[in-house]
């Protein structure tokens, strides 16, 4: 009977290490990935975002609660054409970058670090025969 609460106790102690080590108040918190419908809008650049970092990507719109709303998708190997349609997997960083569109001042537009890619291609409904 004494050895068995000497053998739980190191592994209580350890048990609890762990559960502490994920509580910080500073821990970073798991954020669901997202999915949305963009529009390429315009050619592959490379740009610098509000925090420094140098990125690849596109600069697309997408339409959320009936707005239309624009952001810059950060890709790995970034290989679409302006005016593909594309469902999008990712993340919204919180960061920034700048960009002009001709005429107008530049204005902020979010980032979106994208997990998956794919082509947004439209079926046909699937309606049976007239009988």
């Amino acid at each position: 009977m004494n050895r068995v609460p000497k053998t739980l106790w190191p592994a209580l102690l350890l048990g609890l290490a762990f559960a502490l080590s994920g509580c910080e108040s500073g821990s970073w918190t798991w954020v669901p990935p997202e999915e949305d419908k963009v529009t390429i809008i315009s050619d592959a650049a490379f740009v610098r975002t509000g925090q420094g970092d140098f990125v690849d990507g596109y600069l697309a719109e997408c339409h959320q609660d009936f707005q239309k709303q624009r952001m810059f998708l950060v890709l790995e190997i970034p290989h679409y054409l302006k005016g593909d349609r594309l469902i999008v997997t990712g993340r919204r960083t919180g960061d920034s970058v700048q960009m002009s569109f001709g005429a107008e001042k530049k204005e902020k537009i979010p980032v979106f670090q994208v997990e998956q890619a794919r082509p947004n291609v439209p079926t046909a409904p699937d309606i049976p025969g007239l009988k």
